[in-house]
């Protein structure tokens, strides 16, 4: 669905584990007018054009970061909130701005990943490795004007590593507590025509009991889990270019039974995608087109005592059109056509489809000044159709290195197909609600950044709103019916500072107001306050330490008394022993703190990992 094109590594310097210089790390330092983003526009665009919220996790705070699962990582973005069912392969979502996992698209290397199969069309990250990310980028607010349904609370995108002229690769292992190991191994090269990157990965753990073990719970649920991956590039002609990815994950989740409580419940899970982008430039490269078709599926299986218990396999076929038009060196004009099939077999053998026309134009005509307006229809070939548009704002003042953006839009999410063909037979209904409606959304915000200090410090704040309208929610008269609203609206503050040439200091806070529209209590599993703060220091050369801490308040919880709020401490340390090894390790919970994410769910206790890396 993305035109990337030119976002690609120059050398394997990563791959092999290059000691972090005091250039890496001023480098993280955000820099407004030279950052590139492609997912707020679907084309690529400085952070000083964009006016919409967005973050970006280089491949450097990534391996920096050290975590296995992609979840984790995303923790320390500003407005993103966790709900876990216990760690090591326990489900888990991720809301942006109090919108639940179910409102928000996620894509790997352009492919929406969503599992079509679940009651809302969520993705759950539980599985979501990080290995091999080059980067992710974080865009907040409805977006449905270019990524359709699903999108009201944002997206999150996901970008592989490509490949790169010549031949090089890493391996690495790790092990730790809980009986944990973890390796993986990666390759790529090419020749200045033909790249690609092709990566393993693979985890097994004792793991902890999923329900809390001071609840009495002992039994230690087991997880393990492998995946591979691959991208090619291709340049086919002058003016024509190719990328073909792929992604395989197959995991085994011990969880506990219902209560949470100690039982003999096993899930397995496979997940699969195939994406294909041909890229097409005309007129001098001022017109850009993209023509994508892709495909992913996700397939669940769970077991009660050994007896099946659980069965689902959803599926999602796009092909897209989307078209980038420089008409002259102010205006820009974007438009394209989507066609998406979902279908989940295990549910029904019905299949529904949307048809999508989007064109959005660009402005920056007077200095710094950005503007775009843009309009979506899509036609569902159940409820009908929807239309949706966007305005946006941005005003880059180079001389302060001063940023002013804002914007409005408009968000939908489709029913899903559990959604739209359950039949609730102990509710006395002898059909599905045929009358059901697609969530809606409308949302704005304004925001500031600043770069500081020869681009030393950036400090950023933003206020949001958004309203959700018709959301779909369980109803004794009709299954699912359209009779629920939310409200939301908040601050989120950012501070990014390179204290000293070997020393960054990272910080941001978000003050989230979410409220049940109907009862006007607050939003479940949503916390009010949220803070990540991170100390980063190369004490000698070769050597990388960090502390952070991350502090969630108190969130409601629909079936059990509130979960308290929690702080976790964590330290991270790597050297480089010679150019192509490196040693690795952290300790997670450093204080042994007690917590929940989700009510009766337990979390890790101070937890030591050790690995090294090397490159080739």
């Amino acid at each position: 669905m993305l035109s990337q094109r030119s976002i690609r590594i120059s050398t394997f310097a990563l791959l092999a584990g290059t000691a972090v210089s005091t250039a890496a790390l001023a480098e993280d330092v955000t820099d407004i007018a030279e950052e590139i983003v492609v997912t707020a526009t679907r084309y690529e665009k400085p952070l000083s054009r964009v006016g919409s919220s967005i973050e970006v996790l280089s491949e450097m705070d990534i391996q920096n970061r050290q975590n296995y699962f992609v979840q984790d990582i995303l923790q320390s973005v500003p407005g993103l909130s966790l709900n876990g069912n216990g760690s090591f392969g326990g489900s888990s979502s991720i809301r942006i701005r109090g919108a639940s996992s179910e409102q928000t698209v996620i894509l790997i290397d352009g492919v929406q990943a969503n599992d079509v199969s679940t009651p809302g069309g969520s993705y759950d990250f539980s599985n979501l490795e990080a290995n091999g990310i080059e980067r992710i980028e974080v865009l907040k607010g409805p977006q449905s004007i270019l990524y359709g349904s699903d999108a009201i609370g944002g997206v999150i995108n996901i970008i592989t590593r490509e490949g790169a002229e010549g031949f090089g690769g890493s391996l690495t292992a790790e092990g730790g507590s809980y009986n944990t190991w973890r390796g993986t191994g990666q390759i790529l090269g090419g020749s200045d025509r033909l790249k690609f990157s092709l990566g393993i990965s693979g985890i097994d753990s004792d793991g902890i009991s999923k329900a809390d073990e001071n609840d009495g719970n002992t039994e230690a649920d087991g997880y393990w889990n492998y995946t591979l991956r691959g991208k090619v590039n291709a340049e086919i002609a002058p003016d024509f270019d190719t990328e073909l990815v792929a992604r395989y994950a197959k995991s085994r989740n011990e969880y506990d039974s219902w209560g949470p409580a100690d039982g003999d419940e096993v899930g397995y899970t496979e997940e699969f995608l195939i994406g294909g982008k041909w890229f097409y430039d005309l007129d001098d490269g001022k017109f850009r087109n993209t023509f994508s078709a892709n495909y992913s599926e996700t397939d669940r299986e769970n077991f009660s005592n050994g007896v099946q218990s659980y069965l689902a396999e959803g599926t999602r076929w796009n092909a897209d059109y989307f078209g980038v038009y420089e008409i002259d060196p102010s205006l820009t004009l974007s438009f394209g056509a989507q066609h998406e099939e979902t279908a989940a077999e295990t549910v029904t053998d019905e299949k529904f489809n949307i048809d999508s026309l989007v064109g959005e134009v660009s402005w920056q005509g007077l200095g710094g000044l950005t503007l775009t307006a843009g309009l979506r229809y899509d036609d569902h070939n159940r409820y009908g159709d929807t239309t949706t548009p966007r305005l946006t704002a941005s005003y880059y003042m180079a001389d302060s290195g001063t940023k002013v953006f804002a914007n409005w839009g408009e968000g939908f999410k489709a029913p899903s197909v559990f959604q739209l063909t359950y039949i609730c037979t102990f509710c006395g209904l002898s059909e599905p609600n045929l009358g059901l409606q697609p969530e809606e959304s409308e949302g704005w915000e304004i925001g500031i950044e600043q770069n500081l200090l020869e681009d030393r410090l950036f400090v950023a704040a933003t206020w949001f709103h958004q309203d959700i309208d018709n959301m779909i929610d369980f109803s004794y008269t009709a299954g699912y019916d359209n009779i629920a609203r939310v409200e939301t609206q908040g601050l989120e503050l950012r501070l990014d500072a390179q204290v000293l040439d070997t020393l960054r200091l990272s910080a941001n806070y978000t003050w989230t107001d979410a409220t049940d529209g109907e009862t006007g209590e607050q939003l479940v599993r949503v916390p009010e306050h949220m803070i990540f703060g991170q100390l980063e220091w190369e004490a000698v050369e070769g050597l990388y330490l960090a502390l952070s801490i991350t502090h969630n308040s108190e969130e409601t919880d629909p079936y059990a008394p509130p979960v308290d709020a929690w702080s976790r401490v964590d330290f991270r340390a790597k050297y480089q022993v010679t150019d192509s090894i490196e040693l690795f390790g952290r300790v997670d919970n450093v204080l042994d703190e007690e917590y929940q994410q989700v009510s009766g769910y337990g979390t890790p206790d101070r937890s030591f990992y050790l690995g090294v890396r090397t490159g080739f």
